[in-house]
């Protein structure tokens, strides 16, 4: 059981440590780094509206 709790508190001060450092980097924080960079080249293809999509005369 030591084991484990010292493995939890070591592994929440590395996170705690690199998420201030991050933190002091860059304004936005992670989550919303990663979402785009992973949505950001297809967020215009993956639209659901659906006034826009009629309007263009797409019928999908």
């Amino acid at each position: 059981m030591f084991k484990f709790i010292f493995a939890l508190l070591v592994g929440v001060a590395i996170g705690y440590g690199y998420g201030w450092t991050d933190a002091q980097k860059h304004v936005k924080n992670v989550a919303e780094r990663v979402v785009e960079r992973i949505g950001g080249e297809t967020r215009e293809r993956m639209g659901n509206d659906v006034d826009t999509r009629y309007q263009a005369g797409d019928s999908r």
